[in-house]
């Protein structure tokens, strides 16, 4: 597999929007701002102005190729990335000089023998360790963000340990997407959201690996965690009205506790 084959596996290629950032980073907010639309971040020099590195795109005042001096976001990139020029499409034409090097906020575009990505801003000052800091907290904001939510919708969260774990009573569907349910006994350790009223809880978890269940978690005897407990969250049939943690965020290592603790209460 070629280098840009490669390349190709990365998530650069989410369906391009138009964002209109504030341009120059004159506040954090606007820091922040690019940083959540952005899917590939690196600080890099201009070798070339209305130029490219790809047929497909065609050289204008808004084109310029960008030689990659480092990666700052870029999930599941090559080691070698860096040092390969590529196109980017500059938010605005006349903002950039040959030699400079910045700090680029891109979305993916095009991939090819070569690769495009769209910029949503860049800055001529950042130094690459401030930028790391600043995307790191920024990405950790939008994880939280995401529990918080998902917290949100949970009847309970409790922590505990399995006790048990069996398979339910549940008549199995006949699809290939049969659930394959299974009741996990948790022993309480404490609850953080809701009323139980006792010292055990059964939720129900599918144990079938098969697509649409395989990013629900799974647990085993002996298994410690945090648990947000739903209801409903599927329409089949032995399912109504009991608990479930289907969703990849309805389960949470139990060094997780502290995290947990801290954003409900700071939803409350």
């Amino acid at each position: 597999m070629n280098f840009w084959s490669i390349v190709s596996l990365l998530c650069l290629l989410a369906p391009f929007r138009l964002a209109l950032p504030l341009y120059g980073l004159q506040a954090e907010n606007n820091m922040d701002q690019l940083i959540r639309q952005s899917t590939f971040i690196f600080v890099g020099t201009v070798e070339g102005l209305n130029a490219t590195t790809m047929k497909s795109v065609k050289a204008s005042d808004a084109t310029a190729v960008v030689r990659l001096d480092k990666l700052i976001e870029a999930p599941g990139a090559p080691p070698d990335l860096a040092g390969k020029s590529i196109t980017v499409q500059l938010r605005q034409p006349g903002s950039l000089r040959v030699g400079q090097q910045a700090t680029f906020f891109t979305k993916g575009w095009l991939l090819g023998n070569s690769m495009a990505v769209i910029e949503m801003g860049h800055s001529l000052e950042m130094q690459a360790p401030s930028v790391q800091e600043q995307v790191s907290a920024v990405h950790q904001q939008m994880a939280d963000e995401k529990l918080q939510s998902e917290m949100a919708t949970a009847v309970a969260i409790v922590s505990g340990t399995v006790r048990a774990v069996h398979p339910a009573k549940i008549r199995h569907i006949g699809s290939e997407h049969d659930p394959d349910w299974y009741e996990a006994d948790i022993a309480v350790s404490g609850t953080l959201k809701g009323h139980i009223g006792r010292d055990t809880v059964t939720l129900l978890f599918p144990q079938s690996d098969d697509v649409m269940w395989h990013n629900s978690p799974k647990f085993k005897e002996g298994e410690q965690g945090i648990w947000l407990l739903h209801r409903n969250q599927t329409r089949l049939p032995g399912v109504e009205d009991q608990y479930t943690a289907l969703r990849p965020l309805d389960f949470q290592p139990q060094n997780q506790l502290e995290r947990v603790q801290r954003l409900l209460k700071s939803t409350q």
